[in-house]
């Protein structure tokens, strides 16, 4: 039987692309890629997989860039509507898709990588991060690279706060699980949220040399996206939160982070 996280991401598989259409979303996913292009692999012969792929829009980036790419995802309706895309795109030949949990892949053999992606968070929304991210380090080959995006835990005293609930906050502090607050009861699921300090030392502990983390996004700008539907302004408002978003003063700002990791040769 399909869990609460699985029905959710079925549920709004057809229209997960209208909920995440916005100047801000646009902003975000950009920013996101920004940061991660340069740790793309120079060998295009090298397999990459975009882990929690959704709809695969970073994993058609990844096709475009020229890799081949696994698209992996729990939802099957997810799996479906990147296969779609990617048909649609031509790319289907560089394509594989799989229904595969982060946390459990093992299916998968070691080294098989040189490159992984896991933005949307699913390290978060899995039981399993800190196996996640040991699973990463076993399917990436030396030298490999994996970006991963997780929830902040910062940002998440905020809704308790708002909703005056003391309690929540006191339980939150504990242990930095939050519940996906979908609109179904049945369709709500807990997830993780991390410090960098914390999300750094589980990767370690997998294996991992951390090159960098970076905030998304340290400028409160779900709150003024009105300034982003100039694109010229947009470029330049994205130069300001790269360069903030760098910089260790402004993590806690952020309602992601997203961690670069590298496999040691």
């Amino acid at each position: 039987m399909p869990d609460a996280n699985q029905r959710y991401h079925d549920h709004v598989a057809s229209i997960y692309d209208d909920i995440y259409r916005s100047p801000y979303w646009k902003f975000y996913h950009d920013l996101s890629w920004s940061h991660m292009k340069p740790h793309l692999p120079r060998d295009l012969s090298v397999e990459a997989h975009d882990a929690g792929c959704g709809t695969g829009l970073f994993g058609l980036r990844l096709l475009k860039a020229g890799f081949r790419v696994l698209f992996s995802d729990t939802s099957p309706k997810m799996l479906n509507a990147a296969r779609r895309k990617v048909e649609a795109a031509g790319y289907a030949d560089r394509a594989e898709f799989a229904r595969i949990d982060v946390a459990r892949m093992e299916s998968l053999r070691d080294g098989r990588f040189g490159f992984f992606c896991a933005q949307g968070d699913p390290v978060s929304l899995c039981d399993d991060p800190a196996g996640a991210i040991r699973e990463t380090a076993r399917i990436l080959a030396p030298g490999g690279t994996a970006v991963l995006s997780v929830d902040n835990r910062a940002a998440g005293y905020e809704h308790f706060l708002e909703k005056g609930d003391a309690r929540g906050l006191l339980r939150f502090h504990k242990d930095g699980v939050l519940t996906w607050l979908a609109e179904k009861h049945s369709e709500r699921f807990p997830f993780h949220t991390f410090e960098p300090e914390q999300i750094e030392e589980m990767s370690r502990r997998a294996g991992f040399e951390v090159v960098s983390i970076v905030g998304k996004c340290v400028l409160p700008l779900r709150k003024y996206a009105d300034l982003l539907d100039d694109r010229d302004m947009a470029k330049q408002i994205i130069k300001v939160e790269k360069k903030l978003s760098a910089r260790p003063t402004y993590l806690g700002r952020a309602s992601h982070l997203q961690v670069t990791l590298r496999k040691p040769v």
